[in-house]
């Protein structure tokens, strides 16, 4: 990471790396279990964003960082046992909680907004899903 970057943005850009490459397990999962094509390409799609978003976060930790397992397993089994709605909107709720002030992190990384964007759309994308 770039040494000017404040420690504490450095913390929130490696979670954020970690959050993405979780979300794009679970999105892939979720894909691979949809039947209606439309949504399955949606989820695969998210999921392939997901991982760009954490090849870009990569570039500033310089750190390859594991999936959180049990979020990927729990958030699957949710969606499979309670329907992909509600897995949907857990995850989404769980997003608006996370500890993360992109704000900050764009003030030291401009580039990241694009980041914000695309998960602002998934965030549409998949609320005109649950509609």
């Amino acid at each position: 990471m770039k040494m000017s970057i404040p420690k504490s943005v450095q913390e929130q850009i490696l979670q954020s790396q970690k959050n993405e490459i979780t979300e794009y397990h679970i999105y892939s999962r979720l894909s691979r279990s949809i039947k209606k094509k439309e949504n399955r390409e949606l989820f695969q799609r998210i999921a392939d964003d997901e991982h760009r978003h954490y090849e870009f976060w990569r570039k500033y930790t310089g750190k390859d960082v594991k999936p959180n397992l049990w979020k990927i397993f729990a958030f699957f089994w949710i969606a499979k046992a309670f329907g992909l709605t509600f897995g949907i909107k857990l995850m989404e709720r769980g997003e608006e909680r996370a500890q993360i002030n992109y704000s900050e992190i764009i003030s030291q990384i401009p580039e990241a907004e694009n980041v914000v964007n695309d998960e602002n759309d998934h965030e549409k994308e998949l609320i005109g899903l649950i509609n």
